[in-house]
């Protein structure tokens, strides 16, 4: 991706968590996701059985390693549960990354609320556009098999989107899940600037 560096952050004149709108309203919803330490995904009898804590909706990352990857802890898959416990009794690509040589493992996220902006409506609809915002961030740098929200950016839906500035914290994934994303922000391509007036002497 060689054209990256040719373009620039915008200034948007302030950090993103103090940024406001007239009324003095935050413009961009905080959201805290801690990832869980990685358990292994193994078939048995052709289920898939990974531990949850409890009921809650959360995100979660399918994980691949393998001796002959030349890096570790590739994010192979991107999803949401609102019931995480039955979710994984029919996931068949869970099921067929898990069934690949090297070891398949999961890690997982609940919204912590605690940590997050208060002006989150609904957990499952802020988890769907979360969902779409880390698949749209992750792919270029994992072989993510979503094969869905990877054809239309995240907002554009019919249910449209908020604005989120994103705080991973928890697992790291060696490095690979980003510490924080913002979304949406702004880049521009500048052109050489001519309009300093030379001044006359």
């Amino acid at each position: 991706m060689n054209w990256i560096p040719e373009y620039k952050p915008t200034d948007f004149g302030g950090p993103v968590e103090s940024m406001q709108n007239r009324a003095g309203k935050a413009l961009y919803k905080n959201v805290t996701l801690v990832w869980s330490k990685p358990q292994l995904l193994e078939l048995d009898e052709e289920k898939i059985k990974p531990f949850f804590e409890d009921d809650r909706p959360l995100l979660y990352a399918i994980i691949r390693n393998h001796h002959k990857m030349m890096r570790k802890n590739l994010i192979a898959y991107i999803g949401l549960s609102t019931n995480p416990k039955a979710r994984f009794q029919n996931h068949p690509t869970a099921k067929e990354l898990a069934a690949k040589r090297g070891a398949t493992s999961l890690s997982y996220a609940y919204l912590d609320t605690g940590r997050s902006s208060s002006r989150i409506d609904t957990i499952k609809g802020s988890l769907e556009q979360i969902e779409h915002i880390l698949i749209w961030a992750l792919w270029s740098q994992h072989d993510l098999r979503n094969d869905r929200k990877v054809f239309t950016l995240p907002g554009m839906g019919t249910k449209g989107a908020d604005a989120w500035r994103i705080i991973n914290d928890g697992y790291r994934f060696s490095g690979t899940m980003p510490r924080e994303i913002v979304y949406p922000w702004m880049l521009t391509r500048l052109g050489k600037d001519r309009s300093k007036k030379k001044l006359q002497t």
